[in-house]
């Protein structure tokens, strides 16, 4: 579970709570049926047009497997568990194979399963896990945009709820004690745009940040395993292996301790 996410969706929750309660003690004041079904149906309805029902409906899959209950990129094991495979292979590939089950990366287990296979050869391997990264890349990139695309039309629908309010506003000036309506209509008439601000800004742009941080880190990753399977391929020296996965990491972060004993 992603503990930091789940501060940080704890903490923007808190922050609107306390910051309505200081405005107004009544909190149902904030909840008009009108703003919300503007922004809340508009921007449904504009996502609907941009993209397939399919796809949307996905995104609330994606924000808890990848968000919530997402795993931390551990590049340090990763590179640990390389090393720990080189020197197995020394062995015969009998020993590889032994070690797939405990390898937590699906990847990382994908790949070394087509060198245990030895159908492909050096050039072949390469380009084949090239391709599915690309892959990954780009589809974990398309929900990322889809969150910031869909996070442009609330603050337009809440805007538009606002302008709905104004236009009801001026239709009731020169009325008796039109200019005890006045305020009262204009909060009404503003927590649409108060509710699209905070929908963009607290959920979709937020997420839409956090996917593409976490494509950034996942495909450093698999770019360090694609290295270290080619590796493993050739049966490089394990200092050679060490040093060249180690490439990918800062000095501090850098594996120095060589693999256990089978």
């Amino acid at each position: 579970m992603n503990f930091s996410s789940l501060l940080g969706i704890s903490i923007g929750i808190t922050v609107m709570y306390k910051a309505l309660t200081l405005t107004s003690p009544d909190l149902g004041f904030f909840m008009d049926y009108h703003g919300i079904l503007i922004v809340c149906g508009g921007t449904l309805a504009a996502a609907g047009i941009s993209f397939p029902i399919i796809d949307i409906l996905k995104l609330v899959r994606v924000f808890f497997v990848r968000i919530i209950f997402g795993h931390t990129v551990d590049f340090e094991q990763t590179i640990t568990d390389l090393l720990e495979l080189n020197k197995k292979s020394g062995i015969g590939g009998t020993a590889i194979s032994e070690m797939l089950p405990a390898l937590k990366n699906d990847f990382l287990r994908e790949s070394v399963s087509l060198v245990v296979t030895g159908v492909l050869t050096e050039p072949e391997l390469r380009a084949t896990l090239e391709q599915r990264l690309k892959t990954v890349e780009t589809r974990y990139m398309q929900e990322a945009n889809m969150f910031r695309i869909i996070g442009k039309f609330p603050p337009a629908f809440g805007l538009l709820a606002t302008t709905l309010g104004m236009i009801g506003l001026l239709q009731k000036i020169g009325q008796p004690d039109s200019q005890k309506l006045i305020g009262p209509a204009m909060s009404v008439g503003l927590i649409g745009t108060l509710w699209g601000i905070a929908m963009a800004n607290l959920i979709f742009i937020p997420i839409a940040e956090n996917l593409t941080e976490r494509t950034h880190e996942e495909i450093a990753l698999r770019r360090l395993i694609l290295e270290g399977v080619v590796l493993l391929k050739q049966q490089a020296n394990p200092i050679t292996m060490r040093e060249r996965l180690n490439s990918y990491l800062l000095p501090k972060q850098r594996v120095t301790k060589k693999p256990t004993a089978g």
